[in-house]
């Protein structure tokens, strides 16, 4: 045993002059042995100590590494309770075990902190732990009730699994702790005691093995060390490697039109590297890229673009600049949500765009601060876009293709205004309207009439007055008469559409509040007092 301590010492040592180990460890702690197979009066584990030293190279996240280790622990104790004897003797002795061993020794690794699992294939060495026990019986007879003979100076075959954690409190020290489990090959050892069923003729002599094995914990330090690189002063530095800017731009195939909010994708051999979507002039930049052959990949509404290519040649070139085209055969409907109170962008309407041709609807939503929302538009169909948030009135806007020509044309440009609806204040619905002395609502009125169902189908808790008002022609009492007629037809028409009639008041104001005051009024100036209004109440 001693031969082979020596000769690990020597291995380490040596590899240590050489810089071929990387770390060193010196540890101690609580060993626990345990003997199995034995009965229950021999009391197991066995408390004792360890201490050990480790010496291990790593490559990468693995490497190999030698352990050696001391084991001492306590002498068994005999529990002779049940024992129907005038006494007993006993006798036992402290065990004691080396073990050597190498194999693999992984590890992870942050700027501090090593986390480390060690496996372990060696030899070990065993001595002590005989246990023996005899009783003493009223009478002539004795018996011996226990006798192991225990470990005699031999070798076995050993195997140890053992993990920790270092803390590099320096660049080059560690404090560590960590657990292992330490297992015997071959480490049987016969044993013999007696069952007593009745004393003193019935006893049951019994022949069996054990094997041993421990695990325990342990604390300690390492030190690793960091090879000194030696530098060759005839060694030109390495030339300053190129940096450049790849510019993309993505168009339009058939217009040839920038466009905005690509997304545009830089891949190298390890694969994608950059991603980024592209401005309003359909540009994208990669700044300053390291000298390597490149693939761009661009796509945007679902359809991938063409793609590109940059050659490690280019560098030592002029500017590099790749050109992708995209070909969506659709339009490209780029809306503006917009408050019709303070003419400012409005963010958060979910739109609804409903193509009447094809029937199918979509949805989007608003961006915050823009008010912009985008949908693409099949050829040939006629859409309806209505907005919905909630205690807004939004416009119902319609947008065709029809007679649109795709390679003239890509976008379509629209402003869909929205009206917050708080109690108290009176809206104008700017298409519902009346013939001269008539309450009959008018085609034209349709489309409001649509945006107000939509609104108090969006809103349920909201009740409202409906409000319809006359010119000044004719006489007060027909003019409120008719006013009140009028607001009951639309009022009618909610309820046919599924509005409950709990949530509107009808209210004529006759001629009472007038939008303007013109005392010679023109058609047009007396049809802007025949309207309808709501308020919230």
């Amino acid at each position: 045993m001693k031969r082979l301590l020596l000769l690990l010492f020597f291995i380490a040592g040596t590899a240590s002059a050489q810089h071929k180990f990387t770390q060193f460890s010196l540890r101690g702690g609580l060993d626990l042995g345990h003997k199995y197979n034995m009965p229950s009066t021999v009391k197991m584990p066995l408390a004792g100590f360890n201490a050990g030293f480790s010496a291990d190279k790593y490559w990468s996240f693995w490497g190999i590494g030698i352990d050696v280790d001391a084991y001492a622990n306590k002498a068994a104790s005999y529990d002779s309770t049940g024992l129907n004897a005038t006494g007993y003797t006993f006798s036992a002795t402290k065990m004691q075990r080396y073990f050597a061993g190498i194999g693999p020794s992984f590890k992870l690794q942050t700027q501090k902190l090593v986390v480390e699992l060690n496996l372990r294939g060696g030899i070990s060495y065993a001595e002590g732990s005989a246990i023996k026990a005899d009783a003493v019986f009223a009478g002539p007879l004795n018996m011996s009730m226990f006798n192991h003979a225990g470990y005699s100076k031999k070798l076995y075959g050993a195997a140890k699994a053992q993990a920790r954690v270092n803390y590099y409190f320096t660049p080059k020290w560690a404090v560590h702790a960590g657990a292992y489990y330490l297992y015997h090959i071959n480490s049987e050892e016969a044993y013999s005691y007696s069952e007593i069923i009745a004393l003193p003729n019935n006893v049951n002599y019994v022949k069996d093995i054990t094997s041993v094995s421990s695990y325990g914990v342990f604390a300690g330090l390492s030190y690793r060390i960091f090879p000194v690189k030696k530098k060759n002063k005839q060694t030109p530095p390495p030339a300053a490697v190129p940096l450049k800017d790849i510019q993309v731009y993505v168009k339009d195939e058939l217009t040839g039109q920038p466009l905005p909010d690509a997304t545009v994708a830089l891949f190298n051999a390890a694969g994608k590297i950059a991603e980024a979507a592209t401005d309003k002039n359909g540009k994208v930049l990669f700044p300053q890229t390291m000298q390597q052959d490149y693939t761009v990949k661009a796509s945007l509404n679902d359809i991938a673009a063409t793609y590109g290519t940059v050659d490690k040649e280019q560098y030592t070139a002029g500017d590099i600049v790749v050109s992708l085209t995209h070909n969506d055969p659709r339009f490209t409907l780029v809306g503006k949500a917009v408050n019709k109170t303070s003419g400012a962008a409005e963010g958060d309407v979910n739109v609804t765009l409903t193509n009447e041709t094809k029937s199918s609807v979509r949805q989007a939503s608003s961006k915050a601060g823009s008010g912009e929302f985008r949908f693409q538009l099949e050829a040939g169909s006629e859409f309806n876009v209505a907005g919905k948030k909630k205690n807004y009135l939004s416009n119902i806007e319609k947008v065709s293709t029809k007679g649109l020509n795709r390679s003239q044309v890509l976008y379509v440009q629209l402003e869909l205004g929205v009206e917050e609806a708080v109690e108290g204040k009176e809206i104008r619905l700017e298409k519902i309207y009346y013939d001269l002395d008539r309450s009959d609502l008018r085609p034209e009125a349709s489309s409001d009439l649509k945006k107000l169902i939509l609104f108090l189908r969006d809103n349920p808790a909201v009740r409202i007055e409906l409000s319809a008002h006359t010119d000044a022609r004719g006489s007060d009492a027909h003019n409120l008469k008719l006013s009140q007629a009028r607001a009951q037809s639309v009022v009618d028409y909610l309820v046919r559409n599924g509005i409950s009639k709990g949530r509107m008041v009808a209210k004529g104001y006759g001629e009472m509040k007038p939008v303007n005051t013109c005392t010679d009024c023109t058609e047009a100036e007396h049809q802007q007092n025949r309207r309808t209004e709501i308020k919230v109440l």
